[in-house]
């Protein structure tokens, strides 16, 4: 991965983003050799203690509002537009690429993303659905455009988006999910590929991602996302501020090079990395 990217992970303000955010920043130092920047919405309370721990190892946290919608309070997944809105502003002088990603996501080393607009191929994407035309046809993108570009919008995080981009994208890809008649979980996705239409740009597919739906499979690209589980391991298990500090202790055992297998030895790692004493906040006096 070339200096030109900037690695953005949008979250928000509770213990369940916390500790993937944590688990996040880990991920990218010890296999990029980089820090993130972490966009946490609806912060205007005081942060949740993962984020400070962030901070305190060296990390980057920024503070955004909440873009979730009003008309579906409890679709968060809109902020991920919302991060790309900030996201510019936050890149360095010689960073000429976005790297967004979900909190949900670690690096088993690091990719070669390339230096246009990409995504990673998403295969249960389904453009023809009754809702996304519906949303298509109010954000006036032709339904003979979106079908002769399905498969190249069957996309997801991590997205690849030039910085000069940023702007518009996510502006459009904010209207975008607002055009949906009711959202559900991946009409964010959808979206995207609404606005990469709408706006006439050209996305590339690329395979750096792996999901974790078949838990037990040898790990073969160069991120895992951990969108899904089962009953040995799963994120959801991990919810509540009551749950969420348990993670780091998992009971659950996996073979090394398996997609559960590099993510339980993460967060053991993860956990011996907060817990070196140059991370712990100092004595009181």
């Amino acid at each position: 991965m070339s200096g030109s990217h900037c690695i953005v992970v949008s979250a928000e303000n509770n213990p369940y983003a916390g500790w993937q955010a944590k688990l996040f920043h880990f991920s990218c130092v010890t296999r990029l050799g980089c820090a993130p920047v972490i966009v946490v919405h609806d912060s205007a309370a005081a942060w949740d203690p993962a984020f400070s721990d962030i901070v305190r190892a060296g990390g980057t946290v920024r503070r955004a509002p909440s873009y979730r919608a009003k008309r579906a309070p409890d679709y968060f997944p809109r902020n991920t537009a919302g991060t790309l809105l900030h996201a510019a502003a936050l890149c360095g002088a010689s960073e000429r690429f976005i790297v967004l990603c979900d909190p949900d996501m670690v690096f088993v080393r690091a990719p070669e993303f390339p230096d246009v607009l990409s995504a990673a191929s998403y295969d249960n994407m389904n453009y023809d659905r009754p809702s996304v035309r519906t949303a298509a046809e109010r954000l006036g993108v032709s339904l003979d455009a979106l079908r002769a570009r399905r498969a190249e919008l069957s996309c997801g995080v991590p997205y690849v988006i030039p910085v000069e981009a940023a702007r518009d994208l996510a502006q459009t890809w904010l209207a975008a999910i607002d055009a949906f008649p009711r959202v559900v979980w991946g009409d964010m996705m959808h979206a995207f590929g609404l606005a990469v239409v709408k706006l006439g740009l050209d996305v590339a597919l690329n395979h750096s991602m792996q999901d974790n739906y078949r838990q037990d499979a040898e790990v073969t690209a160069e991120i895992v996302h951990y969108p899904y589980g089962d009953d040995r391991w799963n994120k959801r298990h991990y919810l509540t501020a009551e749950t969420a500090p348990l993670v780091w202790e998992p009971r659950a055992e996996a073979p090394p090079g398996t997609v559960l297998g590099e993510i339980l030895e993460q967060i053991r790692a993860a956990r011996q990395f907060y817990r070196d004493p140059f991370f712990r906040p100092a004595p009181p006096s």
